[in-house]
Formats: structure tokens, C-alpha cells, sequence
């Protein structure tokens, strides 16, 4: 198929999904599917040029109806400004315990998390067979990456007990890394 194709299976895809907002799952995921295959489509056709085009034209479907159904949409009520629960200082010891929990959970545990999980990705690796230097490097590179993640998902969740599985997982998945072999 040719690019001039795929981008109008680009736009048809983005028009599919815009119809998904409205809760039909089915038709926004035949969109993202469409989607894709024009992508690779286009790719294949022409390359990266053809790639590059197809993205900006579903790009251009895409935020002119989200440009359209903002300028439609009615505008909401204004609330009253409230002081937002971070700025205010706690008062009572339980806000107090909630802040200190919620920082021992997303700096010493996860960060403790992630850097369990790089050493069992490490001790995996070497048991791989990859050199030392290498298997290092790997520990260098992940812990970063890990820790950002579990902060990443931990300051999504409510309170600090839903903060703990983030962590918890990526402990048992070093320590998977580390006995696997």
C-alpha cells in the first residue's frame, strides 16, 4: 500500500479512538490497531519519511478533535481556592506519622528495592555468563531506572499502604533474578 493511504487509515484510526472516549473500548483499541498498521505500512512503503508523515497526519487528526471537543465543551464552575493538602503543615500526629511514612517508603525502601533488584539482574547476568565489568554496568544503569519507577508508581497511589507493593515487587523480582539458575 502506498503513504497517501496509510495516512488516511492514520486519520480514520485517530477518528476510531475519539469514538472510544465514549467508553467503547473495542472501537478505540480497532483504532490503535489501524493505527499501527498504517505506521508500518507507511514504513515499509517509504521508509521513515513515510513513517515520519503518517505520525503527523494521525498527530493532526487527533488534536484538532481535541482542539474541537474543547472549544465545545461547556466550561466548568469555578470552586474556591483551597490550600492544597501538600503546602498545609500537619497538625495532628497521624498527618505527621502519614509524611514520615510516606518518605521512608519512596526514598530508603525503594531506593533499597531498586537497588535488590540490580543486584539480582546483576548476579542473573553473571550466571548468563556476561564479564563482570559488564554484569556492573548493568547494576549501574538499572538501579536509577528501577528507583525512578517504583517512586514513579509509589506517588500515584493514595496512602502509604497502597505505597508498598511497588517496592515489595521489585524485591521479589530481584531476589527471582538472584535464586533463578
Amino acid at each position: 500500500m502506498t503513504t497517501p493511504v496509510m495516512l488516511l487509515m492514520a486519520v480514520a484510526a485517530m477518528m476510531l479512538v475519539r469514538f472510544g472516549w465514549d467508553g467503547r473500548r473495542g472501537v478505540a483499541l480497532g483504532g490503535w490497531l489501524i493505527a499501527a498498521v498504517a505506521a508500518i505500512g507507511a514504513t515499509v512503503a517509504d521508509g521513515a519519511w513515510g513513517l515520519a508523515v503518517t505520525i503527523l497526519a494521525g498527530s493532526a487528526a487527533a488534536l484538532a478533535m481535541l482542539l474541537y471537543a474543547g472549544w465545545t465543551s461547556p466550561a466548568r464552575p469555578q470552586r474556591p481556592a483551597r490550600v492544597a493538602a501538600a503546602i498545609a503543615l500537619p497538625q495532628r500526629a497521624s498527618e505527621i506519622a502519614a509524611r514520615v511514612s510516606v518518605f521512608v517508603l519512596v526514598v530508603p525502601v525503594a531506593f533499597v528495592a531498586a537497588q535488590w533488584l540490580a543486584f539480582g539482574v546483576q548476579a542473573a547476568a553473571r550466571r548468563a555468563g556476561a564479564v563482570e565489568t559488564d554484569a556492573v554496568v548493568i547494576t549501574l544503569f538499572l538501579q536509577p531506572i528501577a528507583w525512578a519507577i517504583i517512586i514513579a508508581v509509589q506517588m500515584t497511589r493514595a496512602g502509604p499502604s497502597r505505597m508498598i507493593a511497588a517496592p515489595a515487587s521489585a524485591a521479589i523480582l530481584g531476589t527471582v533474578f538472584w535464586s533463578v539458575g
